[in-house]
């Protein structure tokens, strides 16, 4: 970034008094973020001013980086860094090599067929051993075995109505 545009983010960044918005921050794409402090309302007010002129039928999530969405919405107080966007950006690509890895992985057992997967399977572990049986030893209550509950005659409702 050259020096007079480094200035004048500074500048556009400061907290002036006479200053509707105030710079917060700029992603990877050049995109602009603002916020606006209003005082009848209890929080600021953020915006953002896209660096390419986007129609509003073209707008979709994936413009903005999701920490900047994270912050646009007060998810997050602090605006993101550059560090953190690129960060995510490097993340982003060893995932997608991880994909592609994995995908080739795939295509090459299904060239092979399922019967090269399963000897590879075979090969690789064979189950182990089931754990020795100990003696059984029974608990206290191991024999017990409910039976069904019936009242006594001489508590049913009946039987009150025909002793009074």
């Amino acid at each position: 970034m050259g020096a007079i545009r480094q200035a004048y983010m500074m500048w556009k960044a400061l907290r002036l008094p006479w200053r509707r918005d105030v710079l917060a921050g700029v992603d990877l794409d050049g995109n602009l973020y603002f916020e606006r402090s209003v005082r009848s309302a209890q929080r600021t007010r953020r915006h953002v001013v896209y660096k390419k002129n986007i129609n509003v039928a073209e707008y979709n999530d994936q413009i903005i980086p999701i920490q900047w969405q994270a912050w646009m919405r007060h998810t997050r107080s602090q605006p993101p860094t550059i560090q953190e966007l690129l960060h995510d950006v490097e993340r982003r690509r060893r995932m997608a090599e991880n994909v592609h890895r994995l995908a080739t992985k795939g295509m090459s057992r299904a060239v092979a067929g399922p019967e090269a997967v399963d000897t590879a399977q075979n090969s690789r572990s064979q189950p182990p051993p089931p754990p020795p049986t100990a003696s059984k030893t029974s608990a206290p209550g191991e024999s017990f075995e409910p039976e069904g509950w019936k009242p006594d005659s001489a508590n049913t409702r009946s039987n009150k109505k025909d002793n009074n």
